[in-house]
């Protein structure tokens, strides 16, 4: 019915259509009350975005259970959400959108229907029962959150120019709409070969940009991000610039002292802005970043929402850069990548991350817009990552668990590291523990370290030095590089960086998605590390919450999120800044891991916050200051991660209005009050 080939296909057997997602290996399966002949549709009859899509008729479908159900009108308004209730639907045009396995829409052509999901303790199906037989066209799109193809491509900076289109071709729609990650498809993986070869399946954008730079490495690698993101040709050209369809021509310039600057800030200005105008399509919430910056921009947001990409740039270029500045995310990181075909194969995991490209020696931003750095090479500064290829690959394969799933190997580790875990540990909606989670210790000998790593732990910290020649366990050293294969998914290792990093790069180039290298690490501190990764933080913010003295460097894919929330929350965070002994000033913000999911609106619903929802990365600004009994009650609520004066706040006792006034006393004295939120890291190029 549809081909293997590509990013859905559908299947019917007797009364079943089974929706396979063939990038993300997913099935998602409908029955009706007799046999199905689906007939193919075009993916024009759909208001949402496609990949493909068929027609049936009956006059019953049963949903599987566990699915997100919302029901749309012809316009694309949520009209209703279905857990579990019984709910009528007058004749008319309707979509119901179905969140499992992959994303469904169901168009109902002028039909009446009621829902019917009877509540129960446990997962329910949710039957269509038609008033009469109705044809229903069933879309599908793929999550595409893996590489769907691959592009091989010569040594040639010519070749990579003539490539780089084609890595937009995930992206599901070339409308503000595509600010919502969820619309941007990974990009095809790149590989070095001997002559440029583009699958037929994948096609170019046409979207009405071009960007003019010179045909270099370190030109191409830079505008890699933007190019991605406004579906741009690329021509070589002497002076960077911005050429829309219309003829309107802008320099990189303007934006920067930079190409690497200006592309940045081009980038951001844009990918904002279009998160301000999707307020008028598939989600109407409004954020906090929309009311504070909408009613000075010289638009009305909604009203582009129609406009092509060149017309909306024309408007998004005439807003100043300083009205937004306040507002914008975070990028999870920077990439420092070599000026050379050697790192052309991370730029699609880059891209899908969505973060800044620079190259070494390049000039660097004047202010910071990343979390973190990452290096292709060493060396790598200390709390930046090293990338892999083999670490974003590994990654791939590894979906995010549950903390009742969660398997740790703590080999040498001190018996407080527990105390330290439940100290910090943020109950999920659930009622899920850390409790839940299976954590195994033993001496680190050579035969548990290499038992741990090569079995399916999650997390595996060696408590053992590194040297030269690998890690020294109680009974002799075990070089990481003679192993065949880690499946340990985190890995930690303590040691001087130079050796502990080049044992944490061997594991995970042998299987590892990520890790981190310590020179040092209390039990405590581990500890706090391993609680927040249960409480559904991104790895790297483990660590940096952590707050522990010894210097540490990463490697491999670190901004991921490997533990899931049960409600799908973030984590939340609060930065409180002291502007006297008893006022306080609050930012706030909820991180996940975001990289890849850069545009989504997270929420967070508290007393101190003035509008819930807020896109990802960001941290915001409240605009009421807390006494410090206000802060000391605040912080005992423990349902965040909270941020003192710079100091993350670890629950080790109950902290009081005057703990809160010493440390306002101390931030002021040093001058050191500032914001900074505890995701924050420094790093020191080499």
């Amino acid at each position: 019915m549809t081909r293997r080939d590509e990013p859905v296909a559908f299947e019917a057997d007797g009364d079943r259509l089974d929706v396979h997602d063939t990038v993300m290996d997913a099935t998602c399966t409908f029955t009706a009350s007799g046999p199905l002949d689906p007939v193919r549709v075009s993916t024009d009859r759909f208001l949402f975005p496609v990949d493909a899509a068929v027609s049936v008729e009956t006059d019953e479908l049963t949903l599987p259970a566990h699915a997100g159900l919302r029901v749309r009108s012809e316009a694309g308004d949520v009209v209703a959400s279905v857990p579990g209730e019984r709910k009528s639907f007058t004749r008319g045009v309707y979509y119901i959108e179905v969140s499992l396995g992959c994303k469904l829409y169901l168009k109902m052509f002028d039909a009446a229907f009621t829902l019917r999901g009877e509540p129960t303790d446990g997962p329910t199906p949710t039957t269509v029962e038609f008033e009469e037989t109705a044809r229903v066209a069933v879309g599908a799109r793929s999550l595409h959150e893996r590489p769907a193809a691959t592009i091989t491509m010569p040594d040639e900076p010519s070749a990579l120019r003539e490539a780089l289109p084609y890595l937009a071709s995930g992206i599901k729609e070339w409308s503000c709409e595509r600010s919502w990650p969820t619309l941007r498809g990974h990009p095809p993986r790149l590989e070095r070969g001997d002559a440029l070869a583009i699958p037929d399946a994948l096609s170019r954008p046409e979207t009405g940009v071009t960007i003019a730079v010179p045909e270099t490495y370190a030109a191409l690698y830079t505008v890699a991000p933007l190019a991605y993101y406004l579906g741009a040709d690329i021509v070589p050209a002497t002076d960077p610039e911005l050429r829309l369809d219309n003829g309107y021509t802008e320099a990189f310039a303007q934006h920067g002292e930079s190409l690497g600057e200006a592309t940045r800030a081009l980038l951001r200005h844009c990918f904002f802005l279009d998160s301000l105008v999707r307020v008028g399509g598939y989600y109407t919430m409004e954020r906090q970043e929309y009311e504070a910056v909408a009613g000075d921009l010289p638009f009305y947001p909604p009203n582009l929402y129609e406009a092509s990409i060149p017309e909306q740039l024309m408007e998004y270029l005439e807003v100043k850069a300083e009205l937004l500045s306040p507002y914008l995310p975070m990028h999870q990181y920077e990439a420092t990548l070599r000026a050379a075909p050697t790192d052309v194969e991370l730029l699609p995991f880059l891209l899908d991350d969505f973060v800044p490209v620079r190259v070494s020696g390049a000039r660097r931003a004047s202010a910071s817009d990343a979390l973190y750095s990452a290096y292709s090479t060493d060396p790598v500064p200390e709390g930046a990552t090293k990338l892999s290829v083999a670490g974003f690959e590994h990654g791939l394969d590894a979906p995010p668990r549950s903390v009742e799933s969660e398997r740790i190997a703590l080999l040498g580790v001190g018996g407080d590291v527990m105390d330290a875990l439940a100290a910090v540990f943020i109950d999920h909606d659930d009622g899920s523990s850390y409790e839940a989670a299976t954590i195994d210790r033993a001496k680190p000998t050579v035969a548990a370290v290499e038992d741990a790593l090569s079995s399916d732990y999650d997390f595996v910290h060696v408590e053992a030095p590194i040297t030269a020649d690998g890690i020294e366990c109680v009974d002799g050293v075990l070089d990481p590089a003679t192993l065949d294969n880690v499946s340990a998914g985190i890995a930690s290792v303590v040691g001087p960086l130079s050796e502990a990093g080049t044992a944490l790069d061997a594991l995970v180039e042998r299987g590892a998605t990520m890790g981190v290298a310590s020179e040092s690490i209390t039990s405590r501190a581990l500890g706090h590390v391993l609680g927040r990764l249960l409480s559904g933080a991104p790895f790297a913010q483990s660590v940096v919450w952590a707050d522990h003295d010894g210097a540490y460097r990463f490697a491999g894919d670190v901004v991921a999120c490997p533990i899931v929330r049960e409600d799908g929350s973030t984590l939340p965070e609060y930065v409180l800044r002291s502007t006297a002994p008893d006022s306080h000033r609050v930012w706030v913000g909820a991180w996940s891991g975001f990289g890849g999911d850069s545009g989504t609106a997270v929420g967070l619903v508290s007393e101190h916050v003035v509008q819930p929802q807020r896109l990802a990365g960001t941290l915001l600004e409240q605009p009421a200051s807390l006494s410090s009994e206000e802060v000391a009650d605040l912080i005992e609520e423990r349902d965040s991660v909270y941020v003192l004066n710079g100091e993350t706040i670890q629950h080790d006792h109950a902290l009081t209005p005057a703990d809160v006034r010493d440390s306002a006393r101390r931030a002021l004295d040093d001058g050191e009050a500032g914001v900074r939120s505890g995701s924050e890291t420094t790093d020191r190029e080499a």
